[in-house]
């Protein structure tokens, strides 16, 4: 502590401090710690008592604790969630693909307990869809044919229109 341009040395409460240790020399402390704070700030350390000094780097050391705790804590909190969301993804996926399955296999026992008159009838009625479609597919086929033989044929008339008209002028 310093009075009055005076560096007075206090021994500190505890016995960590050895007779090498920088803490000791109040020069290198002051050299070192001189231009951490504001001038306010710097003025005002300097009119505390070495015991205020403890009790605020206490307050600091406990409160830095107490938050990296927080810190930690949360940080595990976040792994435990993101393994449980791993899990829960995994077993809607295992879930998905029975449910998938299922249907699937559902469908085809519905399938297979058709009377056969009804798998004969819808064998029937598919076949008389389809060639109801080959048939439309067949005349729309046939019409695009007539249709590009109508433009050759316009074609041809169009020339022989102008050639006439041509002779005549």
């Amino acid at each position: 502590m310093r009075q009055g341009g005076v560096w007075i040395t206090i021994a500190p409460p505890w016995n960590v401090m050895q007779e090498g240790d920088i803490s000791n020399d109040p020069s290198a402390c002051e050299e070192i710690l001189g231009d951490l704070g504001t001038p306010f700030e710097t003025a005002r350390a300097r009119g505390m008592l070495c015991e205020n000094w403890i009790n605020r780097l206490s307050s600091m050391l406990v409160g830095s604790s107490i938050i990296a705790n927080a810190i930690m804590e949360d940080y595990n909190v976040l792994a435990r969630r993101e393994e449980e969301t791993i899990q829960l993804r995994a077993e809607a996926e295992a879930m998905t693909e029975t449910w998938v399955a299922s249907a699937g296999l559902k469908q085809v026992h519905s399938l297979a307990k058709l009377p056969s008159d009804e798998r004969k009838s819808w064998r029937e009625a598919c076949a008389t869809r389809n060639e109801k479609l080959f048939r439309v597919r067949q005349e729309l086929n046939n019409l695009k044919a007539a249709n590009a033989a109508l433009l050759k044929e316009k074609v041809v008339v169009e020339a022989a229109a102008k050639e006439a008209e041509a002779r005549g002028a």
